[in-house]
């Protein structure tokens, strides 16, 4: 397996290798520029991100604590005031739904970190150029498709193939 990484200091170069290069689906790519790049987005593959699972999941588990503990908290410590029921639902409501805000909040921001990849340690993609004003095209792929993507990339100013282990 092969890492290519392909450097391109001009915006028109490194779309056109774009476009060419989309026709691949089994070749693992990544995309890096220093600025937001729309056309790019709509040319590359999208799925729905997982992020919203993780929001749903803590909102849930913010419900059921937000429930529970208040239940459990009058179940263990009765205070009986004016023959009211112990567990009355309209009190719970409050505290349900802040919890459901606050834990489904937390896990929004871990879900988010999660498919970020952040706090990233493998740095080997990273490259001082694309920070400041070039884009870069990275991809994983085997010797045939590395032959086949050589040619798609000449418009680049720099390609560095380096053999990674897998």
């Amino acid at each position: 397996m092969n890492r290519i990484k392909a450097i391109f200091s001009e915006y028109a170069p490194f779309l056109a290798a774009l476009k060419s290069v989309v026709q691949f689906k089994d070749i693992e790519m990544e995309v890096l520029s220093p600025m937001p790049l729309h056309d790019v987005e709509k040319l590359l593959p999208s799925k729905p991100s997982g992020v919203r699972w993780f929001a749903f999941l803590g909102g849930i588990l913010g419900l059921a604590i937000g429930i529970g503990f208040p239940i459990y908290t009058v179940r263990q410590w009765p205070l009986i005031t004016g023959g009211k029921p112990l567990i009355s639902m309209p009190a719970f409501i409050i505290v349900a739904f802040e919890l459901l805000i606050l834990v489904g909040a937390v896990f929004t921001l871990l879900g988010l970190l999660f498919y970020a990849g952040l706090p990233r340690q493998n740095l080997a993609n990273y490259d001082t150029r694309i920070s400041e004003n070039a884009f870069g095209l990275i991809f994983v792929a085997n010797e045939e498709q590395t032959q086949k993507l050589k040619p798609l990339l000449e418009g680049a100013d720099d390609i560095i193939i380096e053999a990674i282990e897998g």
